[in-house]
């Protein structure tokens, strides 16, 4: 996920650049109360389809000022971190009404997407109280938090709940939840042939379109959509892979639908267009686990780990390096695993190159980077050809934006998803949430607006 309208992607693991003004908190300034009036509530997040991941834990130079980051998990980087001087606290504290001991602001990025953490110690829980209460006038939960003497604070330009909410799971502040009810409603083109390295560009423009950009977006969505062939149709994993209450619903409804053991094809009559591109709003209900692991409906057959057009697992020098990096692994997972690690990034593979690329298999072993598509492709086309059978996944990234993973069979468990973007480090679970599915590499994914995504419940 990269800022709109950019193609190109530094060759560390990150996300769009994100200015953290609002804050009341800002080192060096002392205009509180503008600042107080200033900070902005969430907003929408405009993102890039294709996610990138900071897949490392850790600090960037020296150790950070606040304690509660010297311990990050995978995919949590601190960028800065710095205890704000005595008098400066002090007047904060006064005009927040609350007597603060220590007050530290810092800079992190969460899978990618950057959000600044200040953390404010107070003397004792009455005046932490009474600070949470100051904040929490304008910063809605979960952006202002207290815990005991505690109060933590989220600032960024384009902070939303599901980042804070995200944020406050990795860093410990509330518990993770084992499992996770979403609801996506989104806007997707019945696309039936689609150029890969468009799909990006196109669901940009549909952006535009909507943020007013009107003329240019046009013209560009009517340029680009010659490069894609639209129909009746929508491909969507089949539901009974997530569980009995996984559910599916349509506006305009289905009139006819086929499953298969990965997919259901739905069929429709008259639909509704945007710029000439025909569209569906699905409405999808899915609930995730911390496992990562879905049903198998049946055992896979030889086909699962057969080449295809996009995964070309019978390529002589594929097979070789499958076998080179899964030599002496016998077990599926192992196999998996030992891929994994040789994708993680920077190693064999740099996360660079056009936001939301599909190259295609060859073309990124030979040029040596790619995005999540193409991490995706590159894994599928590994396991595959070391006798892995595997398949690609993709949906949204909780608090991030669209992703592409993959999933291999686990003897008699499952279907088990891993995220080759990141070489595995991330683990998938409750922040992957799949609707689509492909055992062939063909996954024609355009949407034209901004996915909605909730969170029905928790456990």
């Amino acid at each position: 996920m990269m800022t709109l309208r950019k193609n190109k992607a530094p060759e560390r693991i990150r996300l769009q650049r994100r200015s953290c003004n609002g804050s009341i908190l800002r080192a060096g300034s002392l205009s509180l109360w503008r600042e107080f009036r200033n900070t902005s509530r969430f907003g929408t997040l405009v993102l890039a389809f294709g996610i990138a991941l900071t897949i490392e834990g850790g600090v960037q130079g020296d150790e950070p000022a606040e304690l509660l980051l010297r311990d990050v998990p995978p995919g949590v980087t601190v960028e800065s971190s710095m205890e704000i001087p005595s008098a400066q606290t002090k007047a904060i504290g006064q005009k927040l009404g609350g007597e603060i001991l220590r007050l530290t602001n810092s800079v992190i990025r969460v899978h990618g997407r950057s959000i600044q953490v200040n953390v404010l110690t107070a003397v004792d829980e009455p005046n932490a109280s009474a600070i949470h209460d100051a904040l929490a006038k304008i910063k809605p939960y979960p952006a202002c938090q207290r815990k005991g003497s505690v109060v933590i604070e989220f600032v960024g330009k384009d902070i939303e709940a599901a980042l804070a909410l995200k944020t406050s799971y990795e860093l410990g502040l509330l518990a993770k939840p084992d499992t996770v009810r979403y609801r996506v409603t989104a806007q997707l083109a019945t696309s039936e042939k689609v150029d890969y390295m468009a799909c990006n560009t196109l669901f940009n423009q549909f952006l535009a379109l909507q943020s007013g950009d009107s003329v240019n977006a046009i013209q560009q969505i009517n340029e680009l959509a010659k490069r894609f062939t639209f129909g009746s149709t929508l491909v969507l994993s089949n539901p009974s892979l997530d569980g009995a209450s996984a559910k599916r619903s349509f506006d305009p409804p289905a009139t006819g639908s086929k499953a298969s053991d990965a997919t259901t094809v739905y069929s429709f009559g008259e639909l509704e267009t945007r710029q000439n591109v025909p569209f569906v709003t699905a409405t999808i209900e899915v609930t995730v686990d911390k496992s990562g692991l879905r049903k198998a409906i049946t055992r896979p057959s030889e086909q699962l780990t057969a080449s295809t057009a996009f995964w070309p697992a019978d390529d002589p020098a594929i097979v070789a390096l499958a076998a080179q990096i899964t030599a002496g692994k016998t077990t599926n997972g192992a196999k998996a695993m030992a891929i994994l690690e040789w994708l993680s990034p920077g190693q064999n593979l740099k996360y660079s190159g056009q936001t939301g690329s599909r190259w295609g298999t060859r073309k990124v072993f030979e040029q040596k980077f790619g995005h999540c598509w193409d991490f995706s492709d590159c894994f599928i086309t590994l396991a595959r050809a070391a006798g892995v059978p595997s398949r690609q996944v993709a949906g949204w990234f909780y608090g991030s934006s669209g992703h592409v993973w993959a999933e291999f069979y686990r003897e008699d468990q499952g279907w088990q998803q891993v995220d080759p973007t990141g070489g595995g480090k991330l683990m998938c679970g409750i922040y992957h949430i799949p609707y689509f599915t492909s055992e062939d590499g063909e996954m024609p994914i355009v949407y034209v607006a901004m996915p909605k995504i909730e969170t029905l419940e928790t456990n």
